[in-house]
């Protein structure tokens, strides 16, 4: 379950290379096995108190569970620096829960969770497992095709590695998109079969709009986009993706114009 909750913590908005970035609202919905699943996510980016500051909210629910996740950062240098995040699952008769304070100097961690308290050095860097693809937006878009980065989550200190693996067009609420393939590869990992793949969306700044996980032969998790508001991919205006399908809908319902024959005479 924590690697389902994985991939919705890394449905990020990636977007252009900026000094900035632009706030966005997305839902997701989860599918086992290519079976859809109850649980549905939102996922938010809006500007926090303080110069350059910003807050990510994830949260998936259904009536059998709740996972919320939450980061506040600031964005400098092209790269999310957090200051506090939060993890907490309510579900399946557990209640578990990570909240986590940075410092930078030196780096460090403290963590509390529900049944202990730590504080452990950290490499500088390190980003919380929330917002782990904000990196990528700016190395895709200069043209790389790959990059590592460091993540902490409780008193586990992980390195992810990324890299573009092929180019598809998917069809999104948006319409159909052409995306990057990129693959996620974890040092460590004692399973050779489980894999992780996102498909992101240069025109949409990079962000991944499609995701999936292979736990093994007979466990498979989709993510899939189901409603997006944030930046137009050809504009700079802001775009409503069930505003978009709500017209479409109603353009499709309203009968033909007839002809009109010109009287004789």
């Amino acid at each position: 379950m924590r690697q389902v909750f994985f991939l919705l913590s890394v449905l990020l908005c990636n977007q252009a290379l900026a000094d900035t970035l632009a706030p966005f609202a997305a839902e997701f919905r989860i599918y086992v096995n290519k079976l859809p699943t109850p649980v549905k996510a939102d996922l938010v980016l809006e500007p926090a108190e303080g110069e350059d500051s910003y807050h990510m909210l994830l949260k998936a629910k259904s009536f059998l569970l709740t996972n919320t996740e939450e980061s506040f950062f600031e964005w400098r240098d092209c790269q999310p620096r957090t200051s506090r995040y939060l993890h907490e699952f309510e579900g399946f008769g557990q209640h578990r829960y990570h909240r986590m304070n940075f410092q930078w100097a030196p780096p460090r961690v403290h963590n509390v969770s529900e049944d202990d308290k730590e504080s452990i050095d950290i490499p500088d860097n390190t980003l919380d497992e929330l917002t782990i693809l904000l990196r990528g937006r700016c190395v895709f878009s200069q043209g790389s095709d790959n990059y590592s980065v460091t993540s902490v989550y409780g008193d586990r200190i992980r390195t992810h590695h990324f890299a573009v693996i092929d180019r598809e067009t998917i069809k999104t609420p948006l319409g159909k998109l052409d995306t990057l393939l990129v693959e996620k590869k974890r040092d460590g990992d004692s399973k050779k079969k489980r894999r992780t793949l996102f498909w992101v969306a240069p025109s949409l700044d990079y962000m991944v709009v499609k995701a999936k996980h292979i736990e093994s032969t007979f466990l498979k998790a989709d993510l899939i986009m189901t409603d997006y508001k944030g930046p137009d991919p050809d504009t700079s205006d802001t775009v409503d993706s069930k505003a978009i399908t709500q017209q479409n809908e109603a353009d499709s319902s309203q009968p033909a114009p007839e002809a009109v024959t010109p009287e004789a005479g």
